[in-house]
């Protein structure tokens, strides 16, 4: 029976996702991705997600992130990590280009009863990457998670993009608002260390190029590994 209600939340879910979509007179995008990720020793962690992309009704994206990050005892809730990701690109016009891109975030995380809140502050370079979300120095995301009953939680986060306005100022100082990204996505456990996550997700370029609203339907999968134990140290021989 809970099988079955939750394939219905996220059929409707979906629905909801590709009506919203279609209202504003856009063609569905969709991003699909695997992730796992591993707890090690000294507070440390590791993950890796592949992800491919489609802009209406063709695969035009595919991307492998991978990321390390280190938790710290002296300042609870926050973290720091690093991204490398690698993607590739193929246009209507055919062949395909690489890009890449390194990140380095600052999190900050806590707790409040059911609810749990997260800020994110992140620089990343590379390139060369079009979009205005994509070329982007800095973004600065606030989150907001909520556990539910039955396994489920509601996640809803909006994120600022802040940087050039087009590639011709690549190399001011000036730092604006480039584009905007609001997501709301409902996540399911489906077994210990397993997860699964569907979410809209509406971004778009403030003052760039290009300016057209994109409307994306998100489906992850998420598979966290056994936390690696700290090996014990030899007792001394007597």
């Amino acid at each position: 029976m809970t099988s079955l209600m939750t394939h219905r939340s996220f059929v409707a879910f979906a629905l909801w996702a590709l009506a919203i979509s279609q209202a504003w007179g856009q063609a569905p995008q969709g991003w699909i991705s695997v992730s796992a990720g591993q707890d090690l020793p000294r507070d440390w962690e590791w993950s890796a997600e592949g992800q491919r992309r489609n802009a209406g009704s063709r695969w035009s994206e595919g991307l492998v992130d991978l990321g390390i990050e280190r938790s710290f005892d002296a300042l609870p809730g926050w973290s720091l990590g690093g991204q490398w990701r690698t993607g590739w690109e193929w246009p209507p016009e055919g062949g395909w280009t690489a890009s890449w891109r390194w990140a380095t975030s600052a999190q900050w995380r806590t707790d409040i009863g059911d609810h749990k809140m997260g800020l994110r502050v992140r620089h990343q370079f590379g390139g060369p990457w079009m979009r205005p979300w994509d070329r982007a120095r800095w973004r600065v995301q606030a989150k907001w998670i909520h556990d539910l009953p039955d396994g489920w939680k509601l996640e809803p986060s909006v994120e600022t993009f802040l940087g050039p306005r087009a590639l011709t100022t690549e190399t001011g100082i000036r730092l604006e608002p480039v584009a905007l990204r609001g997501r709301l996505a409902i996540d399911k456990k489906l077994a210990k260390r397993r997860h699964l996550t569907l979410g809209y997700q509406f971004q778009s370029a403030v003052h760039s190029h290009p300016s057209t609203p994109e409307h994306t339907v998100l489906l992850a999968l998420d598979l966290e590994l056994k936390k690696v134990k700290k090996r014990k140290k030899d007792a001394p021989a007597s």
